[in-house]
């Protein structure tokens, strides 16, 4: 079995294996950049595995799931000795004056309490809001497919830049979408599980400021426009389609 070995840009020490050539699988949220090819190791010959992690979990992992990820950075080194000494009995025992005859015979001072009236309030400290750490909501998506090379070229024109097949496992094949460092994105997959659908979540395809030129495109590979460009002010402007398999999509610019 083949399985490619990523690194996260941002956590060097960070590892990730799949079974794609590409990554693909890998869990976005796992990684604040992005995965970048490492090396590819074949467990099907005598292999050298140089990483810090068990082959055997790695390997049933990545046959069960698709990836695996695991983490060499290295723990914080202990407290120095001086630091993680402990502290004598002595050290801390309160001393225990003895008592003496004129220390009876002195009764100790009444302390004066203010009456209730006068007592300020103590109220409790309130705590800092918690802020919760920024990340994406939608790490990846996949768009069903009957026919991979007609999506290939229904979206190739939608969305001006030219998509080519990646591999993928056994029984489907793939095509990703184009994207940036840092930005969520996803592919085109066709498989037995594919059943593109016109009525579930809809998915906003940005068009860079070429809308029209994209709703041009839909009709002439295989699409069908569903709803014409309109606005969504504040947010610019979309248009409601049909993809060459039958998928409900929304193509949008802020122009």
């Amino acid at each position: 079995m083949k399985v490619y070995i990523f690194r996260c840009r941002t956590r060097p020490r960070k590892y990730g294996a799949s079974r794609y050539e590409t990554g693909s699988n890998l869990p976005k949220d796992q990684c604040s950049g992005i995965w970048e090819f490492c090396e590819r190791l074949d467990f099907g010959t005598r292999v050298n595995v140089r990483f810090e992690v068990d082959t055997n979990t790695l390997v049933s992992h990545v046959r069960r799931f698709g990836w695996f990820v695991w983490d060499e950075t290295p723990r914080e080194s202990p407290r120095s000795s001086a630091q993680s000494k402990p502290v004598l009995r002595e050290q801390y025992q309160p001393v225990v004056e003895r008592e003496t005859a004129a220390a009876k015979e002195v009764p100790a001072p009444v302390r004066e309490v203010a009456p209730p009236a006068v007592l300020r309030e103590v109220r409790p400290a309130r705590s800092a809001p918690v802020v919760p750490v920024a990340r994406h909501q939608v790490v990846w998506f996949d768009i069903p497919v009957r026919d991979l090379d007609r999506a290939l070229r229904f979206y190739s024109a939608v969305l001006g830049a030219q998509l080519k097949k990646e591999q993928a496992g056994p029984g489907m094949s793939m095509a990703m979408l184009p994207q940036a460092d840092g930005f969520v994105s996803g592919c085109l997959l066709q498989n037995a599980d594919a059943k593109p659908s016109e009525s579930g979540p809809l998915l906003y395809l940005n068009t860079h400021g070429r809308l029209d030129e994209a709703i041009e495109a839909v009709e002439t590979h295989n699409g069908r426009v569903l709803s014409a460009r309109h606005s969504i002010a504040p947010f610019g402007f979309r248009a409601i389609v049909l993809d060459s398999e039958g998928n409900r999509v929304a193509l949008h610019s802020n122009e």
